[in-house]
């Protein structure tokens, strides 16, 4: 029977010569998604049996396409509790607002994409105004993207750092 590692930190999960891994850009503790989200918990599975069963070489490593809080499914959780790991509200804090901010440039990128398709429907006659359009809608999708990946794994980096140093201030890290 194959056997898969799940990691959230490939860079450690290479060094230990698991048989096979997938890998997900989540914060320590959430190798199969977010506390609570079982739709998106079971989507994860799914995509580690499908990679364990797929992956013929060893050491093989799959990364799979989620990014944390940029799961494509809304879902609110069916736990509402809070968790008893270590935690910061300073990193909650600033991962809820750069979610806002994330959602801000999704709604101006699509506001963007409308005046666009309607001055290329009915052209303003003003020169340059379509390409200067279409440049901004490349932008705000580089910003999207940047937001997306750079930004929210260097923020999972900062709540991974700070989790591990709570941990070991009360004893807990093992």
């Amino acid at each position: 029977m194959a056997t898969i590692g799940m990691s959230v930190q490939p860079h450690i999960t290479a060094t230990v010569g698991t048989p096979r891994a997938v890998f997900l850009r989540y914060p320590a503790g959430n190798q199969v998604g977010e506390a609570g989200k079982p739709i998106q918990q079971r989507t994860i599975l799914h995509w580690a049996l499908d990679a364990a069963v797929a992956m013929r070489q060893p050491g093989a490593m799959y990364e799979l396409p989620y990014r944390w809080r940029r799961f494509p499914v809304a879902e609110t959780p069916v736990y509402s509790g809070i968790s008893s790991g270590a935690r910061h509200p300073q990193t909650e804090a600033l991962a809820a607002t750069l979610d806002q901010a994330h959602q801000l440039a999704l709604e101006y990128r699509e506001w963007m994409a409308s005046r666009l398709a309607d001055e290329r429907a009915n052209p303003s006659g003003y020169a340059g105004v379509e390409r200067a359009m279409q440049d901004q809608v490349d932008r705000i999708s580089r910003l999207i993207e940047i937001m997306d990946n750079d930004v929210m794994d260097q923020m999972r980096e900062v709540v991974n750092r700070i989790t591990t140093m709570e941990l070991r201030i009360s004893g807990k890290f093992v």
